[in-house]
């Protein structure tokens, strides 16, 4: 791997961070890329790097003000190689490829100690002002971290900072199934005065760190002839397991030399400082622990915020997710959602994907919304269509799921009305018992409603077609709507048996108080006729819905579905043959 280091005129004006094989990258003091925040000789956009096969190419841009140094001259464009560096103003930068792999050692510790959490917190820090000055900077400093790459970054320097005996700081990770060697990973890396850079954490310890759950402490006699401290220059190093269940595995690793060059007893004042500086960098372990603990747990919660109302992913906060959103049987209302005409205009956009997709995702945008707005959860997405369901997780004993996905369907309709263009869908409501939770595979699960009563709502939205209008609901959801004083209505449409059940339904038309009143006599006309049908004067019922579509050829139209079944099936239940 290839890095970049940059160092300031300051211990904490640093950085290393990995060269892209094949991306430029723009450094300055405000670049799009690379910042180098603490040098006003640097120019909002100074330099280009490119990595290539023959080295590191920097180029100063045109804006750029100050000279980039190379060897003592002033270069506009260079080539670096491997160990070379570049000043601009007081900064140094290094380019370098050096790349850290955990090794396992086999030189003995004279010295093993293991801490619990516990055991350093009555452990005294040392230099106390300075401690409490670097303390008091680290909530900022968290804080203003991008990602994981920039907060190892900002971490490592702080801990370099505090602990002026650390020669390499390592952020690992360890996992006895890991696809690489000896199954430690180092997440971040940075050193000093190391020789020739060969920092190489000790798989031992980090391995023991990790496994048994507690600090550990080691130190090497100086007088020792081991290779693998004398390759690095160290002669101690710790690991300290970093809590918190997004962070699962890894740990803190530092390492460095003590000032003495004597063997070290047991209570030696060299051991009780490298405990002090162990509770220094447990502060930061613990930091990041809960840092990224509380960002995946942000993570999630906008995630479910796709697919949960509110109440919901407050539910959440209250008790583990596992518990929740387990499968059970509980009462649903269960909503349909389709877009009409959508495979005509696939077939029309077929040389223009891309505007089809994004008109499809604005449309079920509008769905997905009100179905989140009216308190439902997202259930499935099947192309142009969307379906949601209320009463699970959190269930009502007052029917008002079927009050929800019932105002859900009007404010779909009513919004896609008043688009510049609008667009036509049908939708199915159907309310009953059925099994909602997390559903799926060993491989892969999702939130989602099975049983009859979800086919049933499938059904329905399809049957839109057939009788001519815009929103069917099955005879549970309808009953709910005419025992609820709601601005809502429905008008009973048939009796129908649908393919594949083995249960008659009433489908029922919903639409609001206000469109029932401007259609009144025709809709009630409907029902009378429709009453004869079903007590089985078909000949009364027929000749009543012949009239009613004379006079009423486009407010009535579903009339003519039902006419023609009658006369086909000669009942008043229609078995339908079509999904």
């Amino acid at each position: 791997m290839s890095y970049l280091l940059a160092q300031g005129p300051q211990l904490e004006n640093r950085w290393r961070r990995e060269l892209p094989a094949s991306d430029t990258v723009l450094l300055g003091r405000s670049a799009t890329h690379w910042q180098v925040t603490w040098d006003a000789s640097i120019s909002r956009q100074h330099v280009e790097l490119q990595l290539t096969t023959n080295g590191l190419s920097v180029k100063k841009l045109e804006q750029a003000g100050n000279p980039v140094f190379h060897n003592g001259e002033q270069q506009n464009a260079l080539l670096l190689q491997p160990g070379e560096h570049f000043v601009i103003g007081k900064t140094t930068f290094t380019y370098s490829e050096s790349e850290v792999i955990a090794t396992l050692d086999h030189s003995t510790p004279a010295i093993e100690q293991t801490f619990l959490l516990d055991d350093l917190q009555h452990v005294q820090f040392d230099k106390t002002p300075q401690r409490i000055d670097l303390l008091s900077q680290l909530p900022d400093l968290i804080s203003n971290a991008g990602d994981d790459h920039e907060l190892f970054s900002k971490l490592v320097t702080w801990l370099m900072l505090g602990i002026p005996r650390a020669a390499g700081i390592a952020f690992v990770s360890w996992k006895a199934d890991q696809q690489i060697p000896q199954g430690v990973e180092v997440l971040y890396w940075d050193s000093r005065g190391i020789k020739s850079e060969k920092f190489t954490p000790s798989q031992q310890l980090i391995q023991q760190t990790i496994e048994a759950d507690v600090s550990t402490l080691h130190f090497w006699n100086q007088d020792s002839e081991s290779e693998y401290t004398e390759l690095q220059g160290i002669d101690w190093a710790f690991c300290i397991p970093i809590g918190g269940s997004s962070c699962s595995g890894w740990g803190l690793y530092i390492a460095g030399r003590s000032e003495s060059n004597t063997a070290l007893p047991e209570d030696s004042e060299q051991q009780l400082n490298i405990k002090i500086d162990m509770k220094y960098a447990q502060l930061a372990a613990s930091t990041l622990g809960k840092l990224r603990t509380l960002k995946f747990l942000q993570r999630t919660e906008t995630h479910f915020r796709q697919f949960f109302p509110d109440v919901v992913v407050d539910a959440l906060q209250s008790t583990t997710p596992e518990e929740l959103l387990s499968p059970r049987e509980c009462e649903v209302s269960v909503l349909f959602c389709d877009l009409r005409g959508f495979a005509r205009t696939s077939e029309q956009s077929k040389h223009d994907l891309m505007r089809l997709l994004q008109t499809t995702s604005q449309s079920l945008s509008v769905m997905t919304r009100q179905i989140l707005d009216h308190h439902g959860v997202i259930g499935d997405f099947h192309g142009d269509a969307a379906m949601g369901f209320w009463g699970w997780p959190v269930a009502t004993d007052d029917g008002s799921e079927a009050l929800r996905a019932c105002q859900t369907a009007l404010a779909i309709t009513a919004e896609f009305t008043k688009q510049a263009e609008p667009t036509r869908a049908t939708i199915g409501i159907a309310s009953g018992l059925a099994v909602a939770g997390k559903i799926g595979s060993d491989d892969q699960v999702k939130v989602s409603v099975l049983g009859p009563i979800v086919n049933l709502a499938a059904r329905l939205e399809s049957m839109n077609r057939q009788f001519n209008t815009m929103i069917l609901v099955d005879e549970a959801t309808a009953q709910v709507v005419e025992r609820a004083k709601f601005p809502l209505d429905t008008v009973k449409l048939a009796t129908v048996r649908p393919l594949g059940m083995e249960t008659d339904t009433g489908i029922y038309m919903l639409l609001t108080q206000a469109e029932l009143q401007n259609n009144i006599e025709s809709y009630e006309r409907y029902s009378v006729a429709l009453q004869a049908i079903e007590k089985g004067d078909m000949l009364t019922g027929t000749a009543s819905l012949k009239t009613l579509l004379a006079d009423y050829p486009t407010q009535a139209g579903f009339a003519q579905f039902i006419l023609e079944h009658i006369s086909q099936q000669a009942s008043h239940v229609i078995h339908l043959h079509d999904k």
